[in-house]
């Protein structure tokens, strides 16, 4: 774009308001065939005096599109008023008897389950507490549904004495021990008596 050129398009347009972008473009677009370094003064005036009114045109132009739009409008005719709509009844609770009925039932299956499943794990916490399973078998221990937790922890205790991984009882090997002893006095007492 010849620089002299677009200094007297801008110096023809200062009082338009029209911004440096678009002069800048319209003066690129119509100066095309001027080379940017012509200095043919007559043929650059010639041409800005073109672009400055092709600028003040579509400036007039713009201006009265914009007054257009801040016009007011025409009024609308007044739509009739809209019938009030009735008002929705409200919605009834659910009060069919069978799905209520079906709802209790259901919540009082899950009750009757949670109790049972409670009862459960009491019976199990005594039955490991009876027979003095110790803590780190405990850990992880699952005794089965169908099996009773009393007898499950009983073979339990007896599966670790015979691996040795618990003594017995000292209850059991004192009584043991008592009863051997009297079998043993009694078998001495009767050796002793003549008979």
């Amino acid at each position: 774009m010849n620089k002299t050129l677009f200094k007297k398009v801008k110096d023809l347009c200062k009082d338009t308001g029209l911004s440096e972008k678009y002069l800048t473009a319209i003066t690129e677009k119509m100066g095309g065939s001027i080379e940017d370094d012509s200095t043919d003064e007559a043929e650059i005036e010639k041409v800005a005096n073109q672009i400055a009114d092709v600028a003040k045109e579509s400036q007039g132009e713009a201006t009265r599109w914009a007054n257009k739009a801040k016009e007011p409008k025409e009024p609308k005719e007044p739509k009739e008023p809209k019938e009030p709509k009735e008002p929705k009844e409200p919605k009834e609770p659910d009060n069919d008897p069978n799905k209520r009925i079906s709802e209790l039932q259901a919540e009082m299956d899950k009750m009757k389950q949670e109790q049972a499943n409670k009862d459960r794990e009491t019976a199990v916490q005594a039955a490991l507490n009876k027979h003095g399973i110790p803590e780190w078998r405990r850990k992880g221990l699952v005794i089965p549904d169908e099996e009773d937790p009393d007898a499950y922890c009983a073979g339990l205790k007896q599966d670790l004495i015979t691996q040795n991984l618990i003594s017995e009882d000292p209850e059991s090997v004192k009584t043991a021990n008592a009863k051997n002893v009297e079998e043993a006095s009694d078998a001495l007492l009767e050796s002793i008596i003549v008979k």
